[in-house]
């Protein structure tokens, strides 16, 4: 067992994402193998540009605020309680449309190499 104090993860800005800090909860570095969870806190008015993960499914559990989800199959307004599933490969982004910040859980599975 690993235990995590999340306050005590640096915040990082991944490439395209902007007005936000995402805190890696679970990664290789704890030598996860097949999964990764992390905390998001973004800003008002904080997105992130379009992109996939193409071999990864991915869960945003919204835990306070509201975001907008823009996926290639559509958009979603997301609130605290609500969460979206992202299919491996598929186009997304994600933009804070609440006054406030808006903090979030993301679950990523990686998909066993063929």
């Amino acid at each position: 067992m690993k235990v995590i104090t999340i306050a005590d993860i640096p915040g990082i800005l991944p490439p395209d994402h902007y007005d936000m800090l995402s805190y890696r909860i679970v990664d290789a570095t704890i030598e996860a193998k097949a999964m990764g969870a992390s905390m998001g806190r973004m800003e008002p008015k904080g997105r992130t540009g379009p992109h996939a993960h193409e071999s990864a499914e991915q869960l945003f559990i919204i835990l306070k605020g509201e975001m907008l989800m823009k996926t290639d199959r559509g958009e979603a307004r997301l609130k605290a309680g609500q969460a979206a599933f992202i299919y491996p490969g598929e186009v997304h982004e994600n933009y804070n449309v609440a006054k406030g910040i808006t903090e979030y859980l993301v679950v990523t599975s990686k998909l066993p190499s063929r």
